[in-house]
């Protein structure tokens, strides 16, 4: 739905900004993502019945999907909020720091053997502190610029807020979860990671859907 109403945005939004344009298609790549990491699964839950070609292959978990997205999700939105700056030094940090992350993110995967078995902790940890942060120079802009009155028409603003109250509260419960799990009777916990993951998703892609259909009501968005 929200890739849907970003679609919607695009055709009514005379401004088409490039930045704009690239957040649509990387939600449609998200789709893509959640579609090809419940096909992964698929097969458990029907006991390997469907695609049991997989259940002896590194593909029968989908860690090996979600370790790619969450890279390419912290690099983008990061990038993404980054392109908002008229600050060129700011530009240049976090797009150097940005590309540190990816470097060492792969590195941490690859020697570390987890690419199939599990997400590092270094992932979450050091890209929320990286959008977090590309998001406050992002709020520091708009304080010292007229955008500050146009919150209304400014979509970027709408995606800020989905963005950081998601990994705001996703991560910290992403990285405790490493350390439960069903076998250890720790059903409660892995319980309200379900509930966290699944009302942070609701709250995300509903602001941006918020934003892209109340932005694209207004004869100028921003």
């Amino acid at each position: 739905m929200a890739a849907l109403s970003g679609s919607y945005y695009l055709k009514r939004d005379i401004s088409h900004f490039k930045n704009t344009k690239y957040l649509v298609i990387f939600l449609w790549v998200t789709v893509f993502v959640e579609i090809v990491a419940s096909s992964a699964v698929l097969p458990y839950y029907y006991d390997y019945k469907v695609l049991a070609l997989i259940k002896e292959t590194p593909f029968k978990n989908n860690f090996w999907i979600y370790n790619v997205y969450n890279i390419a999700s912290f690099s983008f939105f990061t990038l993404y909020f980054v392109s908002f700056l008229k600050n060129e030094y700011w530009k240049t940090i976090f797009r150097v720091l940005t590309i540190c992350f990816i470097v060492v993110s792969g590195i941490i995967i690859i020697s570390t053997g987890s690419f199939f078995e599990s997400s590092p902790q270094f992932v979450p940890i050091a890209g929320t502190l990286l959008l977090f942060f590309s998001v406050v120079l992002f709020y520091f802009e708009l304080l010292r610029s007229d955008l500050l009155l146009q919150l209304k028409k400014l979509l970027p603003f709408y995606i800020s807020v989905g963005v950081l109250v998601f990994n705001l509260c996703v991560t910290p419960i992403d990285i405790l979860s490493q350390y439960f799990n069903l076998t250890d009777g720790n059903e409660l916990f892995v319980k309200l990671h379900t509930n966290v993951l699944f009302f942070a998703n609701v709250f995300m892609y509903g602001t941006f859907i918020f934003g892209f259909l109340i932005c694209s009501k207004k004869k100028k968005s921003y």
